[in-house]
């Protein structure tokens, strides 16, 4: 077959710098399991039930497929269910993907950009705050580079074995999240933009790989089709998209589109986003260079179908994130071809500053003499004082030991399943009308629990409409109240319900 349009590296064996990059990878590894283990934050909600998740593995779950639970397992089998334990999986997985951009940058460029892409890429914004939240993009970004890779072997010299290991990343990468899907868009789109490429469209390899790809993916539909389609179904209530095209919204939704787009900002930190895109503008500069359309065939499909659903409905900052795996090796390429590494610098600096303002805000805060509230705590509100509820709802379930512990929360069963100890992980979900509307509410049911009592616990001052109706006896408990800052702070009504009537 006739060879690739990409050209190959000069040097293919050149490893300038990789040492060095090795050492600053596991260097700021430590450090940030360090600063994380210091910060004393408890897990995010979604966190918690992840960790809920890794303790029962299935072929999929309520809100994502399965491969989240199996790294959570993975890390955890290792080293214990500590809060540090369970987020290691992103301090782990990070540098190996920062290692596979190194690679792709590698035979497109070169070794010496191949460097200071990696720099960048471990240090975005984005990359930092992540590396300290277990989430489906850790597993999701690790999925993407390696497909990618692969992809680019595969064009290379066209053996089985890449074009399969392609399929392999990318079946594993849906088996992270749906949106690994837009990876075949980018193929598709980057062989039909070729001409010298297009011949693969009568490749086998190209089909095969597709095969594999839907093989490794299997299960999670299989799992799906057996439970009700449940993942599809939180995909799109978290789109905006479930009620049409705009998601309940009157013509476009302008203000989610701007929460996006600032977004983005923090993400890839502002320099370094401004100058991609002023980049991408400048297209006579690029598009007859083959690698940076490969790049933008990786990366623009990704952030344009999510920049849409931000108009249409809604869309976090962070589900365009695969788009800088080809944006971050775009920019920094350009820059460094064009001799901006004073930019390029300052634009890591920069960088490096923020994610240490991420890391370490309590300290800064504390020693500016600036009182955190519920305003200024942008980054930690959220995980603060869960370790406390966790204690104190095993405290009230310890004064009723035959009760079993009960809430009406996804997030107040979570954090308990990890922090109430026993008792919490056999917390169930008060579901009377049966609507499987959350992990817990699909996994857990009280039939057959006829004559039991339980510990409730709820936001609410009030017991659920016809809750009382349907024991014996509910008598309020002491509440829990923890003092998290002067203006803010988490409480929880506790209710003893004694004789299960049944729903």
């Amino acid at each position: 077959m006739a060879a690739s349009p990409i050209p190959p590296p000069p040097h293919p064996s050149d490893r300038r710098g990789l040492p060095w990059l090795l050492a600053i990878l596991l260097a700021l590894t430590v450090y940030r399991a360090l600063a994380i283990a210091a910060s004393g934050l408890d897990l995010y909600v979604d966190e918690a039930q992840y960790w809920t998740w890794s303790q029962a593995l299935d072929w999929g779950y309520f809100s994502k497929p399965p491969m989240i639970a199996a790294v959570i397992a993975g890390t955890t089998a290792v080293c214990g269910d500590t809060a540090l334990c369970v987020k290691s999986g992103a301090l782990l997985l990070y540098p190996l993907t920062t290692l596979l951009i190194w690679a792709i940058t590698q035979r497109l460029f070169g070794a010496r950009i191949a460097f200071w892409t990696a720099i960048t890429f471990i240090t975005l914004p984005g990359v930092a705050l992540s590396s300290a939240i277990i989430s489906t993009d850790v597993p999701l970004f690790l999925c993407w580079a390696a497909a990618l890779y692969a992809y680019l072997r595969a064009l290379d010299d066209d053996r089985w074995h890449w074009w399969l290991a392609a399929g392999l990343a990318s079946g594993l990468g849906l088996l992270t999240k749906y949106t690994m899907g837009i990876f075949a868009v980018s193929v598709l789109l980057h062989l039909a933009i070729s001409p010298s490429l297009r011949r693969h469209f009568a490749n086998p390899k190209l089909y095969a790989t597709m095969l594999v790809a839907a093989l490794v993916f299997a299960p999670n539909l299989v799992w799906n089709a057996q439970n009700g389609w449940p993942t599809l179904a939180h995909t799109a209530q978290i789109s905006g998209l479930e009620n049409g095209v705009n998601g309940g919204h009157q013509g476009l939704n302008w203000k989610s589109f701007g929460d996006f787009v600032a977004g983005q900002l923090g993400i890839m930190g502002p320099v370094l986003f401004i100058a991609w895109l002023v980049q991408l503008a400048a297209a006579r500069g690029w598009m007859r260079d083959e690698r940076y359309r490969l790049l933008a065939c990786f990366a623009l499909p990704f952030l344009g179908a999510i920049t849409a659903q931000s108009l249409l409905g809604r869309a976090n900052a962070n589900w365009s994130a695969m788009a800088y795996v080809g944006g971050t090796i775009f920019v920094v390429a350009r820059l460094l071809e064009a001799q901006r590494m004073r930019l390029l610098k300052a634009a890591i600096a920069l960088n490096v500053v923020v994610g240490a303002l991420a890391y370490h805000f309590d300290v800064i805060a504390d020693t500016a003499g600036i009182e955190l509230t519920r305003k200024n705590d942008v980054l930690n509100k959220r995980v603060r004082g869960w370790r406390e509820y966790g204690a104190a709802l095993a405290a009230r379930q310890a004064a009723h030991p035959d009760a079993i512990l009960l809430g009406d929360a996804r997030d107040l069963i979570a954090e308990a399943r990890f922090y109430a100890g026993a008792a919490g992980r056999a917390m169930l979900k008060w579901n009377p009308r049966r609507i499987p509307n959350d992990y817990y509410a699909m996994s857990t049911t009280l039939a057959g629990l006829e004559g039991r009592s339980f510990v409730f616990v709820s936001r609410d001052g009030a017991l659920p409409p016809g809750m009382a109706e349907r024991f014996d006896s509910a008598a309020e408990i002491e509440p829990i109240h923890i003092a998290i800052h002067r203006d803010y702070a988490l409480d929880f009504h506790v209710w003893h319900l004694a004789g299960f009537k049944g729903y």
